[in-house]
């Protein structure tokens, strides 16, 4: 094996066989969960075990990412994109050279079926050559390049649009197929397509096609009110990186020299499968954002305004206006633990009874009822998204009140919630900043009412 089958080289059609296969496999894997393990060991002291690494989705391994912050989350999931790369490129070479459709590679992205997918390229002998003369093939006709790209953005939103509604509104999957399998299959059947109606088209054209099969596809979500334009808009950053990825295979496999081989309809059974898989080992995580203020009050004056708040009259940050819920004002009715707090947002309220009340250093309280997390953007007054419902849930909250010198308290708000949607890493650090900033709106607005107070 040489250096260069790790590389994605010109042509996937270059052999790779099982040896080189392996080996380069399990390098990388060897390499990633090495940096991984260090990484995570060193920031948090958690350790990252062989098996934390192959099972990525398991309830065990879920609590021990809750504990990671925000940002190693995102370093560890902008660490795992070149080996993401690099595996769909060997993964795809080897699949030619063992004489299958090289479109099982969606398997790659689906929880599982990666595994089963990776460990028959291993397995599979060479295909054998065939002796019989074959015929060549007609040319195919040409279409112009704008046709060819239309062509290839409609077929990749076509099939994004029947595998993303049946996921979605049938199996209620926000999981990695609908995030990661479809996107990169939206973009290979864009890619596709459209190269093999303009053979001259260029890789960024190809990437065009698929990038404008997305944009398609979210039009049509939008159209039949599957989703929202915020949720759609938060999508991005994390779905059209796979749909370039995905293009740019789809582009190489319609490459005048590689054999046009079936198997795009395998697709139509994978993706399904995988959020059938998804939903099968769902779980959630409890995750916990804290935030703080030091306040120019005493703690039995600031108690006063952590138990209920009058009307917060600043404006929010932008992106609530969006539509993200965000805390108007706060009552309870009664006193001490069993009494029932109402915290109001803009789309509903939180009905909170308190657990703890040890006035004025704790308050505590469960989560027994909470409104949807946004307003949709959209050309209709209901979005028929079921991630409004349980998908995203607080669970539980707290106020710690701390005395600290010259009269002053450090008030410090906690809420732990649990997202069943998929890559945690990406969907928490959105989750984080969200609840952070709602802390913060909050316990600014008690700060200013307990220094104010006459």
């Amino acid at each position: 094996m040489s250096a260069a089958d790790f590389l994605p080289g010109t042509s996937l059609n270059e052999p790779l066989g099982r040896r080189a296969y392996i080996t380069a496999g399990l390098t990388l894997m060897a390499v990633k969960y090495a940096v991984d393990a260090t990484l995570i060991y060193m920031v948090t002291g958690i350790t990252w075990t062989p098996l934390d690494y192959l099972v990525p989705l398991m309830s065990f391994v879920g609590a021990k990412v809750a504990q990671f912050p925000t940002w190693l989350n995102l370093l560890l999931l902008a660490w795992t994109a070149p080996f993401v790369w690099l595996g769909v490129t060997l993964s795809v070479r080897r699949a030619n050279s063992a004489g299958i459709s090289p479109w099982w590679v969606v398997a790659f992205f689906l929880p599982f079926l990666n595994y089963g997918f990776m460990i028959t390229l291993a397995l599979l002998p060479e295909k054998v050559e065939s002796t019989v003369p074959v015929a060549p093939a007609a040319e195919p006709r040409e279409w112009s390049p704008r046709v060819a790209m239309i062509a290839g953005a409609t077929a990749g939103a076509a099939l994004g649009l029947g595998v993303a509604s049946f996921g979605v509104m049938v199996l209620r999957d926000y999981g990695l197929s609908i995030f990661l399998g479809t996107p990169f299959t939206i973009g290979a059947v864009a890619g596709f397509v459209s190269r093999r109606m303009n053979a001259d088209q260029s890789v960024r054209a190809s990437v065009s096609a698929g990038i404008s099969a997305a944009v398609l596809l979210a039009m049509m979500l939008l159209a039949v009110a599957v989703e929202g334009l915020v949720c759609l808009v938060m999508a991005a950053p994390i779905a059209l990186p796979i749909v370039a990825l995905g293009s740019v295979i789809g582009h190489r496999l319609a490459d005048p020299g590689t054999p046009r081989t079936a198997g795009i309809g395998f697709t139509l059974l994978l993706l399904p499968l995988g959020s059938a898989i998804d939903v099968s080992i769902d779980h959630a995580p409890e995750r916990v954002v804290l935030s703080s203020v030091v306040i120019d009050a005493a703690p039995d004056r600031v108690w006063r305004h952590v138990v209920s708040f009058d009307e917060i009259r600043e404006e929010p940050g932008w992106y609530f206006k969006l539509g993200l819920a965000y805390p108007m004002r706060a009552r309870i009715v009664g006193e001490g633990a069993g009494a029932v707090r109402y915290c109001e947002f803009t789309t509903g309220a939180f009905r909170e009874p308190i657990t703890a009340w040890e006035a004025p250093t704790r308050l505590a309280f469960d989560v027994a009822d909470q409104p949807p997390p946004l307003n949709e953007l959209s050309p209709y007054s209901k979005v028929l998204a079921p991630h409004q419902q349980n998908y995203f849930r607080t669970t539980r909250g707290e106020f710690r009140l701390v005395p600290l010198p010259g009269g002053r308290t450090r008030l410090e708000g906690r809420t732990w919630y649990s997202l069943r949607i998929y890559p945690t890493a990406y969907w928490t650090a959105i989750a984080d900043r969200i609840v952070h900033d709602i802390h913060e709106r909050v316990l600014r607005h008690i700060e200013r009412r307990a220094e104010t107070e006459d």
